[in-house]
């Protein structure tokens, strides 16, 4: 069971929890000179921002922390992608 929750975590959700800091990130990064840079650096650090979400649901001992870590980020990046959207 614990295998099956961990490829859950690791997979599905950490595609999810990296769609969603992707989304966010526009709010917090500076535009820049070309007025682009917000849209290009989420695209760029994507394999990245997945990478470190895969590696710690994979490596960490504790499936409940990595769950609630995961549930963490994902409500803090749905409140921040509400409030640059609809705020």
């Amino acid at each position: 069971m614990h295998i099956w929750l961990r490829a859950l975590l690791a997979g599905p959700c950490a595609a999810a929890v990296t769609v969603l800091v992707i989304a966010a990130m526009p709010s917090w990064v500076p535009k820049g000179a070309g007025g682009v840079d917000h849209i290009a650096f989420p695209l760029f650090l994507m394999p990245a921002i997945w990478g470190v979400i895969f590696f710690y649901a994979l490596l960490d001992r504790s499936l409940t922390r990595i769950a609630v870590v995961m549930g963490m980020i994902a409500v803090i990046q749905v409140i921040v992608l509400k409030e640059y959207l609809f705020g």
